[in-house]
């Protein structure tokens, strides 16, 4: 059951805050499979790569409308069994219902098909994020504990992450002769039964904090509507900044972890697809190890001092990848010893320094949650959750059509990149461009906007005083 530490901040126990990021880790369970939704349109839908992306932004488009209106809903939810684990199975049931009809159900059906199953699979996201930005501000408002939620997420996507690629290159794809529908059939079950049971230890973190007192509502006002969601966006300086800089990197990271990404830069430009696994099994111990000692540091400097230091850095690390591989024959890579020790090298700072910016980036949400409580009234994470995620669709919308049309500029046409392709100059070039280019754009346009980003670590403070009084006194009112 929740605490309140110095009068002031709401804290959870030890084992609430190392359970509950498996909720959010789920969805990288779910990222796994769209990944890969372009080469099943093509090879299971019978869809052109460009149209693909098209549609691919046509339905993040679609999410972007119809989330403010699920926000709307989420955040009216009052019931004896708590907010949160409702919108988590009702999420995470949509979006398992939706990958089974994507990757069994509806093979063969064509466009129409496809777009309509990605639509319902965008709903169930939807409710799962909003789910996330929900009960990650009512399990702890504490500064020394709000940094090791998104360290323990970080760490679980982290080791997800580098796992799943290690399996991908070293069983799936030999097992099934390369990237095809029977392999991602594969991938699909195996994301369904480790999501329910991650989700199920995430239902159990939460519940001694979801419950009806800890989601006020602002006095003599009924329900949440589309203008405070307005005003939320006109006047909430640090959701504006958020947004900037979210979005910005969103575009860039969504280009640059598609499955055709990885499969140009190790495939081909590397020529050893099976590298990247071993390149993700290095990479996996110290990206972990380095994750608790920043967190740690976060929990000292603060969110916003901490998103400046390590975009930074990861920016500088960027430039540096695209300088090395241009300098070198990326074919030495795998085989010769000075290479690969510098590739692996770059590698491991880059996912560290990366996953670090992702944590702090992370952080940021709960506190706006907080803020928007004191500035406002509303207590509404359901809306600041969406809202980001209304402008994210639909702007990041067109990373998937910029790499379709990058992909087809460079030959690839009516299929996706497989191992062992040709590399060209425009396909390294155009390739550099997507991995690096567009995540030191991103990277920029965040150090840009945090410059006017308000909640440093003297004003949290002072909002999570006002956020005490105001919930004593709301609770005294309705007694």
């Amino acid at each position: 059951m929740a605490t309140t530490e110095n009068n002031i901040h709401i804290t959870c126990k030890p084992w609430q805050i190392l359970l509950w990021p498996l909720h959010s880790t789920t969805s990288s369970f779910f990222y796994i499979l769209t990944m890969f939704m372009g080469y099943i349109a093509t090879g299971g839908y019978g869809i052109a790569v460009a149209t693909a992306g098209m549609i691919a932004t046509g339905t993040r488009l679609f999410d972007g409308i119809v989330d403010p209106f699920v926000a709307m809903f989420t955040d009216r939810i009052q019931s004896k069994f708590g907010r949160v684990r409702i919108l988590i199975v009702l999420g995470r049931g949509i979006q398992a219902l939706s990958c089974f009809a994507m990757y069994y159900w509806g093979l063969g059906g064509g466009a129409v098909v496809y777009t309509l199953i990605y639509m319902v699979y965008i709903v169930g996201g939807t409710i799962s994020s909003i789910a996330t930005h929900t009960g990650n501000p009512v399990l702890t408002n504490d500064p020394k504990q709000r940094p090791k939620i998104f360290r323990w997420q970080m760490i679980y996507s982290t080791t997800i992450g580098a796992a799943f690629q290690i399996f991908l290159s070293k069983v799936l794809v030999p097992r099934h002769g390369g990237l095809n529908v029977e392999l991602f059939q594969e991938i699909c079950i195996w994301v369904v039964v480790l999501s329910a049971v991650f989700e199920l230890l995430a239902c159990i973190a939460i519940t001694p904090s979801d419950k009806p007192e800890n989601f006020p509502k602002k006095r003599n006002k009924k329900n949440v509507n589309l203008l405070d969601t307005w005003h939320l966006l006109k006047d909430n300086r640090a959701m504006q900044m958020y947004i900037i800089s979210g979005v910005s990197d969103k575009v860039a990271s969504n280009a640059a972890s598609q499955a055709a990404i990885t499969t140009l830069i190790y495939g081909v430009i590397i020529a050893n697809y099976g590298f990247s696994g071993t390149v993700s099994g290095y990479s996996m111990i110290p990206n972990i190890l380095f994750l608790l000692f920043g967190t740690q540091l976060m929990t000292k400097s603060g969110t916003k001092r901490s998103l400046v230091t390590w975009t930074a850095i990861t920016t500088v690390l960027c430039g540096v990848m695209v300088a090395f591989m241009a300098l070198t024959d990326p074919t030495a890579i795998s085989v010769s010893p000075l290479p690969t020790a510098i590739f692996i090298g770059l590698m491991l700072l880059y996912g560290a320094s990366r996953n670090m910016t992702s944590a702090a980036t992370n952080a940021v949400v709960p506190d706006i949650v907080d803020y928007e409580f004191y500035r406002s009234g509303n207590f509404i994470p359901g809306a600041v959750g969406t809202l980001y995620s209304f402008v994210d669709e639909m702007t990041s919308s067109l990373s998937t059509t910029i790499v379709g049309f990058c992909l087809a500029a460079v030959g690839y046409v009516t299929i996706q990149p497989q191992p062992g392709d040709p590399c060209t100059t425009a396909i390294f070039w155009m390739a550099m461009f997507l991995w690096m280019g567009l995540p030191i754009i991103g990277y920029l346009c965040t150090l840009v906007a945090m410059k006017w980003y308000p909640l440093d670590r003297e004003t949290m403070e002072k909002v999570q005083m006002a956020n005490k009084a105001a919930r004593e006194e709301a609770k005294a009112a309705k007694s």
